[in-house]
């Protein structure tokens, strides 16, 4: 097994008392294949930072072993008494939803935005690389799939401006609800007026033209993903 997955099990063992692949992929909102994966391969750097909101264990320790397991503080203090007070002033907590997009065959809409934990950003950051409409409309969540490489991967957290939702205005990456399916998929509208749908990976090209009889809706627009990628 790979060293920073065994540290992972070590971690969610102690800091939350859960043991197993299965619960651990539960737990980090992970597909259990993902979290196989991540035994001969490693846990990605979108992964650690989910675990590191999650459960509590420091990103970097999960993935080099180096310094202390948790910051600064007992494991039970890190957990349930989070000092916002203690941070700086421009952080804004973003929050990781339950709910994850496909970039393949679509994932099952939950009935409602499960928050499982958020992540930090600066809102001086924000406001320079992304300059949403309304900070409180970002919502992170994760994604799943080929289809997308190699703009971003399989596990990739994706920041999301829910308050984006015309393609007609802005062609880009979007996620988007079709009959009950979350999928991550490129969108532009074409000269005759119809939606454009498509994946971005070459070797499993998808397009696919919307006439309006289709049952979707636009959630938002991905504007960054976790790999550092401006979308």
């Amino acid at each position: 097994m790979h060293a920073s997955t065994d540290r992972l099990y070590q971690a969610a063992k102690q800091l939350r008392d859960i043991s197993g692949q299965s619960a651990v992929a539960r737990l980090l909102n992970e597909s259990p294949q993902t979290v196989k994966n991540w035994e001969t391969r490693g846990v990605s750097r979108a992964g650690a930072m989910t675990a590191e909101t999650v459960i509590g264990v420091r990103a970097a320790w999960l993935l080099t072993g180096e310094g202390p397991m948790v910051a600064g503080t007992t494991a039970t203090a890190l957990i349930h008494q989070p000092t916002a007070a203690a941070e700086p002033e421009d952080l804004v907590r973003i929050p990781l939803l339950a709910n994850c997009g496909s970039m393949g065959q679509g994932n099952d809409v939950l009935d409602a935005d499960y928050v499982v934990g958020d992540l930090a950003l600066s809102s001086h950051w924000i406001n320079q690389h992304i300059r949403p409409g309304n900070i409180r409309e970002l919502k992170f969540i994760h994604a799943h799939g080929e289809s997308m490489a190699p703009t971003f991967s399989d596990g990739d957290v994706l920041l999301v401006d829910v308050g984006s939702r015309d393609p007609s205005s802005i062609e880009g990456v979007y996620v988007l609800e079709v009959r009950g399916q979350l999928y991550i998929k490129r969108v532009r509208i074409r000269m005759d007026g119809a939606m454009e749908v498509s994946s971005d990976n070459i070797n499993i090209k998808t397009v696919d033209v919307l006439n309006g009889d289709h049952q979707l809706r636009v959630l938002g627009r991905v504007v960054w993903a976790w790999n550092g990628k401006k979308l």
